[in-house]
């Protein structure tokens, strides 16, 4: 969904993401002086509070928070989450918001802005809220433990987890910034955002209903408080787990096998677990919420249920509010209740077809089940490469890795969209070589490594710490979002042909634009984030301090076009 309005030749084009709106600015070229210097955003919140976005670089490269009507965002886009400055982080003032968006002018001769002009001030009005479209809801994690968000609000701290046991009271303090405490659960809520949220949710719907239950795939499991609503429903008799056993979750010192011995020892009635794997790994993330023993909805996608995965990573859930869709996965899980059936399942109908959903209240959606054959595998990742091969207007993704060894057709496709001048292609990996930073002049897709970041950032930012994980574990893919034929892959496959020989995964593809749009919005987000950190981080003192340009020469490039910001304000606010 978006909402677009102009005038006096300025535009503004709002996108509903889930929990934030991309916001994409436009000037004609009578507009575009020399002393152009941005743009200031302001907003009208739903409980009628007015604000103008925050901006971390300014004129003088103090670092400060600045509003953007004292310091004008130098891009062409912008995205804003509700909560990140003006407003409670737990309680955000989601609804109906209204953006006004000006461009800025700066006076040489007072040797500062000029007047906001009201009359090149155009208005949108839009959703800023959790997204549902039909049957079908989405949650992310905010995946900014290194950031300067995450500096700011809690100091240096990214210990997430303490000494002991797994299974801790995340009521602990976990830090102390100025006079303010944070507990670990203050911490994960704000890391793990609209993913954690809506996956611990779901689990106190089941613990809090007596009609309801729950079946689960797990791989990773050390998120306390999640823990410890699936024990409360154990001892309730309210669950059933398949949990991954492979090597790295067997061990005696792997929280998995800790689990495995709470949950026995809590279990009563139909409460049960099996430990097991398929080929490799039990990979999926599921949960199947029963009513009176009938599945009426189901979570997915990329996000463990462990402190790695709400809190560290970038991730995704995504909830189908839909009995059929529940169905089938609960006919799945029966299917994989056992190590047999684990050993066996490739060869059950599960794996071997595609299961598609057109009927009223769910948005497209075709859904397959991993392990596969090797042919039912490789057809299937061979008709997702020349999808991407096939794109018109755009290919965004966010890959967990994009390494030149793994084998499959879908990996040197993304690798390869890069270089096609035709499109906008924008990607993020935690493993790639083929990296392709943004070079002024050149129309050629942008592919970041958000793991290699080793570097300081320059002057006035803050130091972020690093964390050994992953900072992308997203799998999805997002193709021509802004079209009528806009399409989005998601689940917990690694789109790699050994994962969907080997692991049980799942796989999901859905065309619709909203959807497809708000992966977008994520996309852009991750990508910016840690583009900006692969672009900029050097030895302290290498870089000059950031402050924004008191003359149009940053935006030049968007008006260049052989240059890939032409393409990118083009597409966003065309």
């Amino acid at each position: 969904m978006y909402k677009k309005n102009s005038k006096n030749g300025v535009t503004l084009k709002a996108y509903r993401g889930d929990a934030m709106v991309l916001l994409a600015f436009d000037i004609t070229k009578d507009l575009f002086k020399e002393n152009f210097v941005g743009f200031s955003v302001k907003y009208k919140s739903p409980s009628g509070a007015s604000n103008f976005l925050v901006n971390r670089i300014n004129f003088e490269g103090d670092g400060k928070l600045t509003d953007s009507d004292k310091a004008p965002f130098q891009k062409f886009r912008w995205i804003h989450v509700p909560g990140t400055y003006h407003q409670s982080v737990k309680n955000p003032n989601y609804g109906t918001y209204r953006y006004y968006v000006t461009p800025r002018y700066w006076d040489q001769t007072k040797a500062a802005l000029e007047k906001l002009n009201e009359n090149l001030t155009v208005d949108v009005e839009i959703e800023n809220d959790r997204l549902r479209d039909q049957s079908l809801e989405l949650g992310f994690t905010r995946s900014f433990l290194t950031s300067q968000a995450y500096v700011r609000r809690f100091g240096e701290n990214n210990d997430l987890t303490p000494g002991g046991s797994w299974l801790f009271d995340t009521s602990n303090i976990f830090c102390t910034v100025g006079s303010r405490k944070y507990t670990y659960e203050d911490v994960y809520g704000w890391l793990g955002f609209t993913a954690r949220n809506t996956t611990v949710n779901l689990l106190k719907e089941v613990l809090g209903n007596d009609a309801l239950s729950a079946d689960v795939f797990a791989y990773d499991f050390d998120e306390p408080t999640m823990g410890k609503l699936c024990l409360d429903l154990a001892r309730k008799g309210k669950i059933r787990v398949i949990l991954d056993n492979s090597s790295s979750h067997a061990t005696d010192e792997a929280s998995e096998t800790d689990f495995e011995k709470r949950f026995n020892e809590a279990k009563s009635g139909t409460a049960q677990m099996v430990r097991g794997k398929f080929s490799r790994f039990a990979h999926d993330k599921v949960i199947i919420v029963k009513e009176n023993n009938k599945p009426v909805k189901v979570l997915t996608g990329s996000t463990n249920f462990s402190v790695t995965g709400v809190s560290v990573n970038a991730n995704h859930v995504a909830v189908f509010d839909n009995k059929k869709v529940a169905a089938l996965y609960e006919e799945v899980f029966e299917a994989s209740f056992g190590q047999q059936k684990m050993k066996v399942f490739r060869e059950t109908e599960y794996a071997t077809k595609t299961f598609a959903f057109q009927n009223k209240g769910v948005p497209n959606s075709s859904i397959t089940f991993a392990p596969h054959t090797e042919e039912f595998a490789t057809q299937l990742l061979g008709d997702l490469s020349d999808r991407v091969k096939s794109a018109k207007s755009s290919v965004l993704f966010c890959i967990m890795s994009l390494d030149e060894s793994t084998g499959g057709p879908v990996y040197p496709a993304l690798r390869e969209v890069q270089n096609n001048e035709g499109l906008f292609s924008y990607g993020v990996t935690d493993s790639t070589k083929s990296v392709s930073l943004y070079k002024p002049g050149s129309r050629r897709g942008i592919l970041v490594n958000a793991k290699s970041l080793a570097k300081e950032l320059p002057p006035p930012f803050n130091k972020e710490e690093t964390f050994n994980a992953h900072r992308i574990h997203h799998k999805f893919v997002v193709l021509d979002f802004n079209k009528v034929n806009a399409t989005v892959y998601f689940g917990s496959s690694n789109l790699a042909l050994g994962g969907e020989k080997n692991n049980g995964d799942n796989l999901v593809c859905v065309k619709d634009t909203d959807i497809a749009t708000a992966f977008a919005i994520e996309a852009i987000r991750l990508i910016d984030h840690y583009h900006f950190r692969a672009k900029k981080s050097g030895p302290a003192g290498e870089e000059k301090i950031l402050k924004l340009d008191k003359t149009s020469g940053w935006a030049k490039r968007y008006f260049d076009k052989e240059d890939i910001k032409y393409v990118d304000r083009k597409l966003f606010a065309g």
